[in-house]
């Protein structure tokens, strides 16, 4: 099993690319050690990002769809244009928040089953 040492520089490097004000708390953590902590951290935070997207989401498909309509009653291509760029939008907004969604969740939760297993075997 990866050494507390080896979890703190791998989280390091992936630090080096982000904003230092965003990730204080969850430096913080692993600096202490609460490596089940920041895991758990990092899931609740993807779970709010998920569904924080979802009112971007609605506003895209509301208007694309109105657009959509409006093209139908009026046909411009102001109409045609707002209506297919908006449900593109929507679609590049759930596609990008699913992977992400899913990515850090399944990771993190790699994680916390290895800590589960490293606490198995060295307890």
């Amino acid at each position: 099993m990866a050494t507390d040492k080896l979890i703190k520089e791998f989280f390091e490097e992936q630090f080096n690319d982000s904003s230092q004000l965003f990730l204080y708390k969850d430096k913080k953590l692993l600096d202490e050690g609460k490596f089940r902590e920041y895991a758990e951290e990092q899931i609740g935070k993807a779970n709010k990002v998920f569904w924080s997207i979802s009112f971007g989401l609605l506003m895209a498909v509301w208007y694309g769809t109105n657009g959509l309509i409006n093209y139908g009653s009026d046909p411009t291509w102001f109409n045609l244009t707002v209506g297919l760029f908006l449900w593109f939008v929507a679609l590049v907004m759930v596609w990008y928040a699913s992977k992400e969604y899913y990515t850090i969740k399944s990771s993190m939760s790699f994680f916390i089953r290895l800590l589960d297993e490293n606490d198995d075997h060295s307890g």
